[in-house]
């Protein structure tokens, strides 16, 4: 990987529920739209809330296999094909840059992170590095995770950090078109820090009212840490995707744009 002078944006998007990924709904237009006005990078670091490993884990495969990690949805969402080559050299980079991080090829590219891409880059022809959610850290560890990928901002790599801010599975209203207001609100709290510049409540998200409720386990949370460890407070936000599904579920999105 080369150094450039252009430091690319890093992405933090929700995914949700895996229908997203086809027919019309908010979450893929929003990605449909995002996509041509990205940079085009030389490769692609995914981190992923679905690959919840004890540790940081990348992978330095040359392949993607895909991985359909949702059951007892319409057959068309299975006929979505994605496999976008890997990156071994900027799998290496990120194993030198991120300390107690090892490879490891036991998880491919899951529906977390094609959802995104197959509407981002709908072509697979970027090259895409799988980097896990180390569920056994605390929210500072991947808070750091991401200060240890930002290098790679100016090496041509664009950082996407899926998972989703509010979610619990177990309080999802499937009749239930928007959030419930306890999501709303820590959605809100969030939103309203990051835009603050203040990226130290989202690291320390459990203070905040809601927290067990939003964020009743941390892997779908964790990704947005990471992302803003990329990032930093001066850099220009941009909200996208800001809504609520299934009461319990925010789809809430950031991009991070550097002004330099």
């Amino acid at each position: 990987m080369h150094t450039t002078t252009k430091k690319l944006p890093v992405i933090f998007t929700g995914h949700g529920s895996p229908m997203n990924a086809i027919g019309t709904n908010r979450a893929r237009t929003g990605w449909q739209k995002m996509g041509p006005a990205l940079p085009r990078p030389r490769v692609i670091i995914a981190v992923s809330a679905h690959w919840a490993t004890q540790g940081i884990l990348v992978r330095d495969s040359a392949t993607n296999p895909q991985i359909n990690d949702m059951y007892g949805f319409p057959e068309a969402l299975y006929r979505i094909h994605y496999e976008p080559a890997g990156a071994p050299a900027a799998a290496k980079r990120i194993l030198d840059l991120v300390p107690g991080s090892a490879a490891n090829n036991d998880w491919g590219i899951d529906h977390g992170v094609w959802s995104v891409l197959s509407n981002l880059f709908p072509a697979a022809d970027i090259p895409v590095v799988m980097v896990s959610t180390d569920i056994s850290a605390g929210p500072a560890a991947m808070f750091s995770l991401g200060q240890h990928l930002a290098p790679l901002r100016r090496e041509g790599a664009l950082i996407v950090a899926s998972g989703n801010v509010v979610h619990n599975l177990r309080e999802v209203g499937w009749g239930v078109e928007n959030g419930y207001p306890w999501a709303d609100t820590f959605d809100a709290a969030i939103r309203d820090a990051i835009l603050a510049g203040d990226f130290q409540t989202p690291v320390q998200f459990t203070k905040l009212p809601g927290a067990a409720k939003a964020v009743p386990t941390p892997e779908h949370y964790y990704p947005l840490l990471a992302a803003l460890g990329a990032a930093t407070p001066s850099e220009k936000v941009t909200v996208w995707n800001e809504y609520r599904e299934l009461g319990s579920m925010s789809m809430t999105s950031y991009l991070f744009t550097d002004q330099a």
